[in-house]
């Protein structure tokens, strides 16, 4: 079977005390196994120590996708969308051939076979000669089970006139140059008719009860305290401390779901993104753990909810900063990065503006501009309780 139909893919610009005592080690253990439980979406590009391009695709797929070096002359990424494709669903293998310096390669003669895991060539896409390095096939697998994807690369001193159009014999030894002057890598894919739906329920019910713990958490600790007579109504300053830990979660979240797009153009790019998305869930969980600090004593809190001690402020100082200082700082970078080309771009125009970009800064400046606020409030608190005599008792 013979398909000569490649498309062309255009490269993307693109109990309260212990929890207290604790603190330290829970944020290390969250911040750990986020990276780690986030890495599992990031299929591994090579088994080489060193990573060269990360390819253009709009996503990095997690499944069915890789990618490696064939000769020390190019750098091969490959993944399938959908990325869990079905039996008989239309599909598109798609290449990234780059150079091992990151860059697009042009005007290349490049052949694509599909075999089955018995050996049998279901399929060979023939010579083609391709503008550029980013291209897709389109097939349809027949059934499911693993299936092996050849793709060769005509070596570029090669007089191309007398190759195009041709097919070679089908091969035992998959990875053989034998029959062509030519460079090949062999890349593994899996059919299957039902993982796809069982793995994406499985992450958001995930997400679901995480999301569900840490709101029955807030409520609990919400109800326990409205239950005490120390408790006051949420005043405005409140309702901005609640507003920052919001603001600093939602930040997190846009970061996590854009870290995977930025993979395929740079995988340092994602890992930047996951480590920013986990800096700021951890912020967050901070303010929560900083809201609900027993800072004053119960009856000096109901009598006069401005005091605060000298230990408070210190935490709330130095959380306050590190938000400041981090949001600003991703902001700018933001910035930087759709005026001039971002640092490690093998592309050299500036990124677009998406909306997520667009989502995502604009919960920053607001979060800046909260942060900015709760900083003048919070010391309006110290100065306050330090010339109250009655906090001087205490």
């Amino acid at each position: 079977m013979t398909n000569a139909n490649f498309s062309l893919l255009h490269p993307f610009s693109l109990s309260k005390a212990t929890l207290k005592k604790n603190h330290k080690s829970v944020f290390a253990t969250v911040f750990i196994l986020f990276v780690l439980f986030h890495s599992l979406s990031l299929s591994p590009l090579s088994q080489s120590p060193v990573q060269y391009a990360q390819g253009h695709f709009d996503h990095l797929a997690h499944y069915n996708g890789g990618g490696f070096g064939i000769s020390d002359e190019y750098y091969v990424n490959q993944q399938l969308e959908p990325t869990y494709t079905k039996p008989n669903e239309l599909s598109h293998i798609m290449f990234s051939i780059q150079d091992n310096a990151g860059r697009d390669v042009h005007d290349i003669v490049a052949m694509v076979e599909i075999y089955s895991l018995s050996g049998e060539r279901v399929s060979v896409f023939p010579w083609t000669h391709l503008e550029i390095g980013d291209f897709s096939v389109p097939f349809v697998f027949p059934k499911a089970g693993s299936y092996h994807i050849v793709l060769s690369v005509l070596n570029s001193d090669i007089g191309p006139s007398q190759i195009i159009n041709t097919v070679p014999p089908a091969r035992s030894i998959l990875g053989d140059t034998s029959d062509c002057n030519c460079e090949r890598g062999v890349f593994n894919v899996s059919i299957t008719q039902n993982f796809g739906t069982i793995f994406v329920t499985v992450i958001y019910v995930s997400i679901f009860l995480a999301i569900s713990v840490l709101g029955a958490a807030l409520i609990w600790i919400f109800w326990s305290r409205r239950n005490k007579k120390a408790f006051n109504p949420l005043s405005n300053n409140d309702f901005i401390k609640y507003s920052v830990l919001f603001l600093a979660f939602g930040a997190s979240v846009v970061h996590l779901a854009v870290a995977p797009g930025h993979a395929g153009l740079r995988l340092e790019y994602s890992i930047f993104l996951i480590t920013a998305s986990a800096v700021q869930l951890a912020y967050g969980i901070s303010y929560v753990l900083l809201i609900f600090s027993e800072d004053t004593d119960a009856k000096i809190r109901k009598y006069d909810k401005m005091l605060v001690t000298r230990k408070y402020y210190s935490k709330s100082l130095k959380l306050n900063l590190i938000g400041l200082m981090g949001s600003l700082f991703l902001i700018f970078l933001y910035l930087y990065a759709v005026t001039f080309p971002p640092p490690l771009s093998p592309n050299p125009h500036p990124e677009d503006v998406d909306i997520a970009g667009i989502v995502d800064k604009s919960l920053e400046v607001i979060l800046v501009i909260g942060i900015v606020f709760l900083m003048r409030y919070e010391k309006k608190r110290y100065l306050y309780s330090i010339k109250s005599s009655s906090f001087k008792k205490v």
